[in-house]
C-alpha cells in the first residue's frame, strides 16, 4: 500500500496514472461529485451505472462493461455518498468475478465502511478478494481515517495492484513527496493506544440516533412531499422530492427556498455524470446534533 494524503488524492493518483483523454470509466449514479471532476480533469468519457437500495444494478453494470471496456470501475460499495446505499454480499462477489473474467480494474473507494449503525455490513471488496481467483489483480482499494477520526490529518491509503501502486508512487513523489509526518505519528499513536474501536462505538450510536431522528423528522414534517431509503450507516440521506400536492418537484429551487428559510442542503444534479434526477437531494446528518435536526428539517417543511 501506499500513504496517501487523505483518500482524494488515492483517487487523483488513480486518475493521473490510469486515465487518458477519451478513456472511458464507469461510476455508480450518482456518485461522490469529486470523483467525478477529478476523472474528468484528466479527460476521462464518464459513464453512470444506476443503482438502487442495495447499490449498483450489477446486470447493468455488467452490460456497460461489456459495451464500453471501460478503463476502470469507481465503485462506492459501503453506505455511498450520496446514495447511502450499501452493495450486498452476493453483488459484490458477482462485480469480484466480472473484474477477473474481463480484467477491469475495480476502484472501491471505502470512506464509511466502519460507520454503521447496528448490524456490520458486508466485507468489502478486497476483504472478499482472496475468495474470488484472479480478482485481486484487479481491484483498487481506497481508505481514509477523515471520517472515522480526524478530517483535518488528512491520512489515507491506497492498495492497488503492484503496477499500479508503483506508478501511483513515482506521482505522488512529484506533487507532496510524502504525506506528513506529523499526522502520520499521530494516527499510528492513537491507533496503539487502542481508542480507536471505543471511539467507533460513540460515533455508532451517535450517527444512529441523529439518522432515526432525521428520519422521523422529515416523515412528520415534509410528509408525502418526498421519499428515501432509510441508511442504515454512514453520514447521508439521499431523498427525492415527489412533487405531490403541488409540492416542489426541482431540488435547485427547493435549495433556494429553503435558505430564505436558513437552511441548506446540496440538490443531487452535480452528483450525476450525464442525465441528472432534478428531484433528487442530500441531506447529512454527520455535524447537527439532534434538536439542529428537528429545526432544520422543520425549516424545509416552511420552504415547501
Amino acid at each position: 500500500l501506499i500513504v496517501t494524503t487523505g483518500s482524494q488524492q488515492a483517487l487523483d493518483l488513480i486518475g493521473k496514472t490510469m486515465i487518458s483523454p477519451g478513456d472511458k470509466v464507469i461510476v455508480e449514479a450518482p456518485t461522490f461529485l469529486a470523483t467525478i471532476q477529478c476523472f474528468r480533469l484528466y479527460g476521462a468519457n464518464i459513464i453512470g451505472a444506476p443503482i438502487d437500495a442495495d447499490g449498483v444494478d450489477v446486470d447493468q453494470l455488467e452490460a456497460l462493461i461489456e459495451e464500453h471496456q471501460p478503463k476502470l470501475v469507481y465503485l462506492i460499495p459501503t453506505f455511498g455518498n450520496p446514495s447511502g446505499a450499501t452493495l450486498s454480499l452476493a453483488r459484490r462477489k458477482r462485480i469480484l468475478e466480472i473484474a477477473a473474467r474481463t480484467k477491469t480494474l475495480i476502484v472501491e473507494d471505502d470512506p464509511y465502511g466502519e460507520l454503521y449503525f447496528d448490524t456490520p455490513p458486508p466485507p468489502s471488496l478486497l476483504a472478499l478478494s482472496d475468495g474470488v481467483p484472479g480478482s485481486r489483480d484487479w481491484l483498487a482499494h481506497c481508505g481514509s481515517f477523515s471520517k472515522i477520526l480526524s478530517p483535518g490529518l488528512r491520512v489515507g491509503w491506497l492498495i492497488a495492484p503492484p503496477e499500479l501502486l508503483a506508478r501511483a508512487t513515482m506521482c505522488k513523489q512529484f506533487s507532496d513527496a510524502h504525506t506528513s509526518n506529523l499526522t502520520q505519528a499521530i494516527c499510528a499513536h492513537y491507533l496503539t493506544l487502542n481508542r480507536l474501536n471505543p471511539t467507533l462505538a460513540v460515533v455508532r450510536k451517535t450517527y444512529a440516533e441523529r439518522a432515526r431522528v432525521m428520519a422521523e423528522s422529515l416523515r412528520r414534517e415534509l410528509g408525502d412531499a418526498i421519499e428515501f431509503n432509510q441508511p442504515q450507516g454512514g453520514m447521508f440521506f439521499w431523498a427525492q422530492l415527489t412533487g405531490a400536492q403541488g409540492k416542489p418537484s426541482n431540488a435547485a429551487e427547493f435549495a433556494k427556498r429553503a435558505i430564505d428559510q436558513g437552511v441548506a442542503f446540496v440538490p443531487g444534479a452535480p452528483f450525476y455524470a450525464h442525465d441528472p434526477d432534478l428531484a433528487t437531494l442530500r441531506l447529512s446528518f454527520a455535524t447537527a446534533d439532534v434538536a439542529k435536526i428537528e429545526e432544520g428539517v422543520a425549516r424545509l417543511a416552511r420552504a415547501l
